[in-house]
């Protein structure tokens, strides 16, 4: 992809046929459990951003932390550095001006990442720090109890996973023997079944939907800071060691934006001070709908 200038305008006209064809070669080069570990530590950190969006940034900056379009950074009393080198990625209508910037030719915009900015200081940027795995937990719950769902604490010897849901009686049930962290991890893991599958007790978690709660809990305390010492289902294993680029953009679009809504319910439930400057606190959200919506990068 050609580059983009920020006082010179662009050289070089990129279409999103263009980031499509970036996305499918990177995926098909690079595509490992421990790829797929880096892109959901990128989502964590790029909270907001598309899976696709994702790959995109990581690809033309492997260390952006914090990406907007020129108004944004403007409203952030910051400006685009001379010569700084715009980041591509795809945009839809709702989010130029949200996040993306100027549009330019067919659904392609403009960002730059904070490194690339100068001006007034900056608020917190990358992830949530100064969070205990108590205060993630306790947020996690009280999403759960906005939704209706009871969370509680109990000797669970025949639950491998630690934790489980019921359904029926409305509750999520962690087991009394994990700390800290790890509670925190099971819990996610456990909303983010209640947000996108429709499993019954008897149906197990394993296989791709195991994958996806795994991989949401994991984007989640990722973002707050808390992440346990924790072995994750292998996506390579879960899905093939060569899965189609349509496959892996599919389950890092659910995994992404689902991770994207349940830490957007807990923002309410964290200490004012961890809430980035400027950001509005969100409203409950529903659990119990299946989550089926995909990001809309390309």
């Amino acid at each position: 992809m050609g580059s983009s200038h920020g006082g010179a305008g662009n050289r070089f006209r990129v279409t999103v046929d263009d980031l499509r064809r970036a996305v499918d070669a990177e995926v098909r080069r690079n595509w490992s459990d421990r790829q797929w570990m880096r892109w959901l530590d990128a989502a964590a950190v790029l909270h907001g951003q598309s899976f696709r969006n994702v790959v995109l940034i990581k690809l033309q900056m492997p260390d952006a932390v914090w990406v907007d379009g020129r108004p944004g950074w403007q409203r952030q009393g910051r400006h685009i550095a001379r010569g700084a080198s715009g980041i591509r990625i795809a945009a839809s209508a709702r989010d130029v001006d949200r996040a993306a910037g100027p549009v330019q030719g067919h659904a392609v915009a403009t960002v730059w990442d904070i490194s690339q900015t100068e001006g007034s200081p900056p608020p917190p940027i990358g992830t949530v720090a100064g969070l205990r795995p108590e205060d993630v937990y306790a947020a996690l719950a009280r999403v759960a109890l906005d939704a209706g769902y009871r969370v509680n604490r109990r000797p669970l010897p025949d639950e491998p996973n630690g934790a489980m849901t019921d359904r029926r009686r409305r509750r999520v049930i962690v087991s009394d023997n994990l700390d800290g962290a790890v509670a925190a991890m099971r819990l996610a893991h456990e909303l983010a079944h209640l947000r996108m599958h429709k499993l019954s007790h008897d149906s197990g978690c394993h296989g791709l939907a195991r994958l996806e709660a795994e991989s949401v809990a994991y984007t989640m305390l990722a973002r707050f800071g808390v992440l346990p010492a924790h072995q994750m289902a292998s996506a390579a294993g879960t899905i093939g060691r060569n899965p189609s680029v349509r496959l892996v953009e599919t389950l890092g679009g659910r995994v992404v934006a689902a991770a994207g809504r349940l830490i957007g319910a807990m923002d309410r439930h964290l200490p004012t001070a961890q809430v980035r400057p400027g950001k509005a606190r969100t409203a409950p959200m529903c659990l119990d709908a299946e989550d089926r919506e995909l990001d809309r990068g390309l």
